[in-house]
């Protein structure tokens, strides 16, 4: 999350939604204390990062202090696709990384494992991934927080209700996140862009969905039903 008791604003960021764009943006007004790494929280009595929830937002104090809340949504075909990117990125990077104790280490190696044995089943082709993901791998947070592919409304609602104040859409990120920091009374910041290198080609708004099979967008589409009616996000 990032946070700023300054200007009292609270940013949720859902696992490939521009999260290491908006914390590059918000790099100057960030106040969180937490790791956007894996750490154990004692709000949650569990390892987390910094794609929390809303609900887990809910159990963390700053959710009581009555801060503009807001999130950024992305459309299923390509966040699933950029997910698939980014997992095999996390197997090449993770593992090296500097972990806050050992036993943090071993789950999220564990987690690693999981996600290096369904990249392997699906001999590295995405279709074939998609065919194997489960809905405990997309509807269950904490399964496995090496992949948190949830859907993307778990950061904007909670049990059909919406708890954030903005949501914005990646799809037309720069004037939204304007339209944010103008609600918010800040100035809109520089535009420095993280993680832009997952390439594709678009039709229209959507970047990968023309090179998935059908059964792949089907199976998209089923896993993500509530994610294309609240946010308005046309099937293929």
């Amino acid at each position: 999350m990032i946070l700023s008791h300054t200007h009292n604003f609270a940013i949720l960021v859902p696992w490939k939604t521009a999260s290491s764009t908006l914390h590059a943006r918000f790099e100057a007004l960030n106040e969180s204390p937490y790791s956007r790494f894996y750490y154990f929280s004692p709000y949650l009595n569990r390892v987390v990062h910094q794609h929390i929830t809303c609900a887990e937002f809910s159990a963390f104090p700053e959710s009581r202090l009555g801060y503009a809340t807001a999130a950024f949504v992305r459309n299923p075909y390509d966040r699933v696709f950029s997910g698939f990117i980014q997992m095999q990125r996390d197997l090449r990077d993770q593992g090296q990384a500097a972990f806050p104790s050992p036993w943090i280490r071993e789950i999220v190696l564990r987690q690693l494992d999981e996600n290096r044995a369904a990249l392997a089943r699906a001999d590295c082709d995405f279709d074939r991934w998609v065919a194997g993901l489960s809905e405990a791998d997309v509807y269950v947070v904490g399964r496995n927080t090496s992949l948190p592919l949830h859907p993307v409304h778990y950061w904007t609602h909670m049990a059909g209700e919406k708890c954030v104040s903005f949501i914005g859409r990646v799809e037309t990120f720069e004037a939204d996140l304007a339209a944010f920091c103008t609600r918010a009374g800040i100035a809109d910041p520089e535009r420095l862009n993280r993680n832009v290198s997952d390439g594709g080609d678009g039709d229209g708004e959507y970047r990968y969905a023309a090179a998935m099979r059908p059964a792949t967008r089907d199976k998209i589409e089923r896993l993500f039903v509530e994610d294309f009616a609240l946010f308005r996000y046309r099937t293929f």
